[in-house]
């Protein structure tokens, strides 16, 4: 049920230039539809266009302190017990980010599926009034279209509510009750929860595999998986909105193929038990998660690995940019067979340390690059940019 339809399905007229879909017909893209279940085309057309004008990006000249890092941290991990309002400067950033975060953080459930068995619910509650709100909704509905039908996440179905208050868009993953043919149906239904490993039948429980901070292991190691290619950048991050800064460019979350191989093997290590405890990364990044996982604990995290691979030199972009992903725990003995299952499927991961006996809270380290791996990474990009 659409509360509002006609900003699903009038057509949009954004500085000027007449969009070819209507939200609808881009959303309808992503649905899996019977036969009987077809929108009718009656609604297309029916209402006036919507004009409206993009909202520009401001100049900014802000720097951020990376000898601030934990003090940035506590204010990101505040900030996030509360529901953010929608980014409008950054509708495509903030709509894919949030779409990565309600996939990932299903990794954690109890289960059998894969990222392809999920199907995503779409709200957006949104104050329809202000200049460039509805520019901004129409590129958050093309964001989520596009990124969704990567990700190959079928829609299960969307709203759009017309409010007066803060914007918002909120993706919520779930996976559908299976259809067991009649010669399949058992009569209890726990029996069938019991056997995970059919892959014929896909299911997910109301409680987690594992835990959302860190066990006590002190040989244990914490490793961070970026789900997307990307590279760190800061503008549209909860670390600007809590410090009032507005512009700059957002990361750019696009590799969707990259996003699906690392959700694979991170839930199938998660359903073998190989991670201890793991938790999703999204807003505030890295060390908001970070400061979350270790809650109660003590760890200092190396981020000098991440900050080498992306010639990095500012560790507060690493930190604080919301690249999609994951801090996992594993055991120390299982190490080995955890680097295999990455190799194997070419998917980077940072080791950033181990939980701390000695000490609560959370500390970043980091070494300066030496002359020598500077001129070789630089070497190396080069190489890269010009293969096939």
């Amino acid at each position: 049920m659409k509360e509002n339809e006609s900003a699903l399905y009038s057509h949009y007229i954004i500085d000027g230039i007449r969009q070819e879909m209507t939200p609808a017909e881009l959303l309808d893209e992503c649905m899996e539809y019977d036969e009987t279940d077809m929108p009718s085309g009656d609604m297309f057309g029916a209402f006036d266009d919507i004009i409206d004008e993009s909202t520009d990006l401001p100049v900014t000249a802000f720097a951020y302190d990376r000898n601030r890092n934990e003090e940035y941290a506590a204010l990101t991990v505040e900030a996030s017990c509360a529901e953010l309002p929608f980014s409008m400067l950054y509708p495509e950033h903030c709509t894919r980010l949030t779409i990565a975060n309600a996939l990932t953080s299903r990794l954690w459930s109890k289960g059998h599926f894969r990222l392809g068995d999920l199907r995503m619910w779409a709200q957006w509650e949104w104050n329809t009034e202000p200049t460039g709100n509805m520019a901004s909704f129409y590129s958050s509905v093309s964001a989520a279209s596009d990124y969704t039908y990567s990700l190959g996440v079928p829609m299960s179905d969307y709203l759009f509510i017309e409010g007066e208050g803060e914007n918002s868009a909120k993706f919520f993953a779930w996976l559908p009750e299976p259809e067991i043919p009649e010669e399949e149906e058992i009569q209890d239904p726990i029996l069938f929860k019991s056997s995970p490993y059919e892959s014929r039948h896909p299911w997910i429980g109301d409680e987690r595999q594992c835990p959302s901070v860190i066990i006590d292991d002190q040989d244990s190691w914490l490793i961070y998986i970026p789900f997307d290619t990307g590279a760190f950048k800061l503008g549209g991050s909860m670390l600007a909105q809590v410090n009032g800064h507005k512009g700059g460019p957002a990361p750019q979350i696009m590799d969707a193929d990259y996003f699906i191989d690392c959700y694979e093997v991170v839930r199938e290590l998660v359903e073998d038990g190989i991670v201890s405890a793991g938790i999703s990364i999204g807003n505030g990044g890295l060390a908001t998660a970070a400061f979350r996982f270790c809650e109660g604990k003590g760890a200092r995290l190396d981020i000098s690995g991440i900050m080498t691979s992306y010639q990095e030199e500012d560790s507060t972009k690493i930190l604080f940019g919301e690249i999609p992903g994951v801090i996992i725990q594993i055991r120390d003995n299982d190490y080995d067979y955890f680097d295999s299952q990455m190799l194997l499927q070419d998917i980077a991961y940072y080791p950033l340390g181990h939980p701390s006996a000695t000490s609560e809270g959370v500390s970043f380290k980091e070494k300066s690059r030496n002359p020598v791996a500077g001129i070789l990474a630089s070497l190396l990009s080069q190489a890269s940019e010009g293969e096939d």
